[in-house]
């Protein structure tokens, strides 16, 4: 006797777990591919917060001040030599911290940071005036609306960023 002939197919056990994984695919990967500007808005916040931590860590390690410029695009870290933040960070570049082309708006009291070498942040370069409650409002246009992402909050006389 010849054993009978098995049949070809796919278990229902099989054809489930392909279909929750397509579920779980089309639920994360659609977003992303429609450009979903909430998550952009998150990054670049998160992106504005690690530039400025960072430029806080170099002042404290090199003992220089150093200005960090926040911007639509990018934070841009230098060192303050003579009376302008004309050097570059080394190994530090201006894209560091960019995003890709958006329509993010960046609302920063005040614009430009001075991080001095015992961690404050001031709004000169001499030191004298900290920044009190300085804000930093990542936003942009979603469906029409003005939406704020994230807000980031600076304290001067602790050198904290949030």
């Amino acid at each position: 006797m010849t054993a009978p002939a098995r049949a070809a197919g796919f278990t229902m056990v099989e054809l489930v777990v392909v279909m929750i994984l397509i579920g779980v695919l089309a639920a994360i990967g659609i977003p992303r591919l429609m450009g979903d500007k909430n998550m952009e808005g998150a990054v670049f916040g998160d992106q504005v917060v690690s530039g400025l931590r960072r430029a806080q860590k170099i002042a404290t390690g090199h003992r220089r001040t150093v200005c960090a410029t926040v911007g639509p695009k990018a934070v841009i870290v230098r060192l303050y030599v003579g009376n302008s933040c004309s050097l570059a960070v080394t190994g530090l570049t201006d894209d560091d911290y960019a995003t890709t082309d958006s329509v993010l708006t960046v609302k920063s009291t005040p614009t430009t940071l001075y991080f001095q070498p015992d961690g404050r942040i001031t709004q000169d370069a001499a030191g004298a005036t900290a920044v009190s409650a300085g804000a930093i409002d990542i936003s942009g246009n979603v469906n029409g609306q003005n939406t704020t992402f994230r807000t980031i909050h600076v304290e001067g006389t602790t050198g904290y960023v949030e």
